[in-house]
């Protein structure tokens, strides 16, 4: 008798099995090995861990042996959709066939993610409730009657013996104890990477497997495509650093990086830091540090190494993109970006016998040499129970990771990052580069508020020994506080600020830069710099950016703003954060208002950002419209203006002392409650928990989510119309989602902005049932988008329009 896994449906409606079940089985296996990684440290016996993951695999489809799931697969009658469920019967087997080994933690492990392949991971607590569902038990009482007599032949067919010994129930007393104990005593962080990174190399394989996904075999890169494309760095004598030009800056700065990897002792190191100011080329440098460190990682541990390289926002991870696809094109590197507007079908042609879906799984799994990825992908695959992400968790394994823009994190969350991270390095083996102009205490953080608990200390190397010197040779621009020279409500110190302090400090034969808190205060100060400009008779250009306009519009106005900066027709540009990193503009002078201290610095780096000397000590003046506490808290706005006070000028060469006196204020006097409730609950494997008071896992979120938000695409003329028809004509099926994904969701992405609902009254849905995308139509694109500052953020109702 033929058992099958899948099954497929002929052009006459008949459904056959499209692959036998034992080889769908070995086919998961061969991919679970393929992305095995040999140098992972559990603590246990590695021979016997593997040991575990062969059971795993070759248990979790066991329920499809019985009728039921045959009957199911092959639409053959009776089906009963009950009985054909197929995950829980073999978790049941693997968990005693360890518990008749002795090794009880393992028995719980490979029964909790047999158990939950297809589904998200959730709490050993849950697990127990599950078991002592009499329904469960019922279910599994008539499974193993339907196949008890066909052991055997099942045995054989699944290259399994022994299968009658350990295929009844579990007693609930046994499971119980051991999860109460596990969960009590034996409490350990380790548990935590170990079950995701089984659980991942499983769901994985599976996927693969069921979709005919071939695992991607990573290939040699040498080490030398940063030095081809830039030259070889050369490490002058320290001495001479002052009489450098920022070019030479910039190449001592990669030669002391790279100069590491000449140290015996290297590869014993797996954190680092690179601490270095902004414009000086980090990218480049942690590149070419990688690769670097790749090829001896091949040459000692006989290891290829996957690049991963995240960052926070889209525009600065498609700049990254540019840059390694230029750097490494004499390559035959495959560079993945895995990120919103990913695309999933590259430069592939439409006769490309690869189909759609597989080329999603290579995606969704990062099937590559490189992968270059957002901050949310990256965090919320570390922190996580969702099938969907942990896919691809077992990549982390032995892969030298690349953070960009680290400063950008929640203060809030950098405790529970930097354990998370520390954690990786430990277990997992990742190599893990942290990169910033600000030095955030992410790792000092995690040892004070996690890590000192766990008796653990971190030592990371940092990168750029000299750091401390380079920063000191800049002198492209100076902070000015002036944080006593505005009162009232945001608004009042908006046009209080625009008619003194802006007129008074800016010279209108500059470019400036000013970056406010919230959108709505830095809507108010574009019209009101815009008005104040026109009564001066003033004919700068005047820009806006921030997420409340469209994203396919920004990188147009990102260009344009160069433009009049490189024809020097001294722009005014207002913005929000999202300026803060990956910008590549070079204004005269600037203003912020008040924030985390990284954060201004962050925007002095949009200010002679390319040090030329006739504008050496340019202004960042630091204003307060009264808005930090609202956005950053209390504690952040104590902590600025307490590090701002009692200085009139900050030069740059003082901004990492700046910097560390505003982060060594803030971990003396916060208790980072919420980073260490994350923290238990990874270590006890609280995975999710109705009360997210809690903070189970399943409730992490890089960004948080606000119910008060709505997504709305702005249908901006005709082309965006066609792509909202399109969107709808998915949803109802008149084209499959594949046509839509290659054809428009970029496009479509492209065109949609988050706004609070308060200000989308009247608007209507594209499809009330399905994702609840609100829609801006072009007929009343004028009532609700202006063309300079984006959405408008009126609470008065409008008429709703219909689709």
């Amino acid at each position: 008798m033929n058992y099958y896994s899948h099954s497929k449906t002929l052009p006459d409606g008949t459904v056959v099995g499209s692959k036998l079940l034992y080889v769908h089985t070995q086919g998961v296996l061969d991919k679970a090995l393929h992305h095995w990684y040999e140098g992972v440290e559990f603590g246990f016996d590695k021979q016997l861990v593997k040991d575990l993951l062969e059971d795993i695999v070759r248990l979790h489809d066991l329920g499809k042996y019985t009728p039921y799931f045959q009957n199911y697969l092959l639409q053959r009658p009776p089906i009963d959709n009950l009985l054909k469920q197929h995950a829980r019967f073999g978790s049941y087997a693997a968990y005693h066939r360890w518990l008749e080994r002795e090794e009880p933690k393992f028995s719980i492990v490979a029964l909790l993610l047999i158990f939950r392949h297809h589904s998200y991971l959730f709490p050993l607590r849950a697990l127990m409730q599950k078991l002592e569902d009499a329904n469960n038990q019922k279910i599994f009482s008539e499974q193993l009657k339907s196949v008890i007599d066909k052991l055997p032949i099942i045995q054989e067919d699944a290259r399994l013996k022994g299968l009658k010994e350990v295929l009844h129930y579990p007693s609930l007393k046994t499971v119980r104890k051991l999860t109460r104990v596990w969960e009590k005593r034996e409490a350990n962080i380790r548990d935590y990477y170990f079950c995701n990174y089984l659980f991942s190399l499983l769901i994985e394989g599976d996927k693969l497997d069921a979709s005919e996904t071939r695992p991607y075999q990573k290939i040699t890169i040498g080490a030398g495509h940063v030095d081809q494309r830039f030259g070889k760095p050369l490490l002058d004598d320290k001495t001479g650093l002052t009489e450098l030009s920022q070019n030479e800056v910039r190449n001592f700065c990669r030669a002391e990086v790279v100069s590491h990897l000449e140290r015996e002792d290297i590869l014993n190191y797996y954190i680092f830091t690179l601490t270095a100011p902004t414009g000086i080329g980090k990218t480049m440098t942690a590149l070419d540090f990688a690769l670097k460190l790749k090829v001896k990682i091949r040459a000692q541990e006989g290891h290829e190494a996957q690049i991963i390289y995240a960052l926070p926002f889209i525009n600065i991870i498609e700049q990254a993109l540019q840059e390694y696809e230029e750097t490494l094109s004499e390559s035959e590197a495959n560079i993945l970006g895995h990120y919103q507007f990913a695309d999933v079908f590259g430069d592939q042609e439409d006769g490309d016998e690869e189909q759609y879906h597989q080329k999603l799984m290579k995606l969704d799994t990062w099937q590559s040499d490189v992968v270059i990825t957002s901050f949310v992908q990256f965090f919320e695959t570390l922190i996580c129970n969702r099938n969907k992400l942990l896919k691809k968790f077992n990549h982390y394994a032995g892969s030298i990771i690349i953070l960009d823009e680290v400063q950008t994190l929640r203060l809030d969350q950098m405790p529970l990052i930097g354990a998370a991270l520390f954690f990786l390095a430990k277990f997992l083996r990742s190599r893990i580069i942290l990169m910033t102009a600000t030095k955030p205490k992410i790792f000092e953080l995690a040892e004070a508020e996690i890590l000192s608990e766990e008796g653990e200390k971190v030592h990371p190397l940092e990168l750029l020994t000299s750091h401390e010197s380079v920063f000191a040779l800049f002198n492209r621009t100076a902070i000015h506080p002036l944080l006593t020279a505005l009162e009232g409500e945001p608004e009042e110190r908006i046009k209080a600020f625009v008619s003194d302090l802006f007129a008074s400090s800016w010279d209108p034969s500059q470019s400036c830069i000013i970056v406010c808190n919230t959108v709505r205060s830095s809507i108010t100060l574009f019209e009101t710099i815009e008005q104040h400009c026109k009564d001066k008779g003033l004919s700068n250009p005047i820009f806006y950016l921030s997420t409340n306009i469209a994203p396919i519009e920004r990188l147009g106005r990102i260009k344009a703003i160069k433009t009049a900066l490189e024809n020097a027709e001294a722009p005014i540009l207002v913005a929000t954060q999202v300026v803060e990193a990956g910008v590549d503009l070079d204004f005269d002078a600037g203003f912020r208002d008040l924030g985390p201290v990284d954060s201004m610095v962050q925007v002095a780096g949009r200010i002679n950002r390319h040090n030329d000397e006739k504008r050496k000590g340019a202004p960042l003046h630091i204003i307060d419209f009264g808005e930090c506490q609202k956005i950053y808290g209390k504690l952040t706005t104590i902590q600025a203006r307490s590090a701002l006070e009692g200085k009139e000028i900050i030069p740059e060469s003082e901004y990492l002392e700046l910097i560390t006196r505003y982060f060594d204020g803030i971990s003396g006097r916060s208790s980072f409650s919420k980073a260490r409730k994350f923290f238990n609950s990874m270590k006890t494997l609280n995975y999710d928990a109705e009360n997210r008071e809690e903070c189970p896992v399943s409730a992490f979120r890089i960004i948080e989510q606000s119910g008060d938000y709505r997504s709305v695409f702005i249908e901006l003329d005709e082309n965006s119309r066609k792509l909202r028809q399109s969107y709808f004509k998915k949803i109802v099926s008149e084209i499959p989602k594949e046509e839509f994904d290659k054809r428009y969701k970029r496009a479509f992405q492209q065109h949609i902005i988050s706004v609070p609902k308060l200000y989308t009254n009247g608007l209507e849905a594209i499809n009330q049932f399905d994702e609840n995308i609100l829609v801006v139509p072009l007929e009343l694109l004028s009532s609700y988008y202006d063309p300079n500052t984006g959405f408008k953020r009126e609470t008065d109702s409008k008429g709703a329009f219909m689709f």
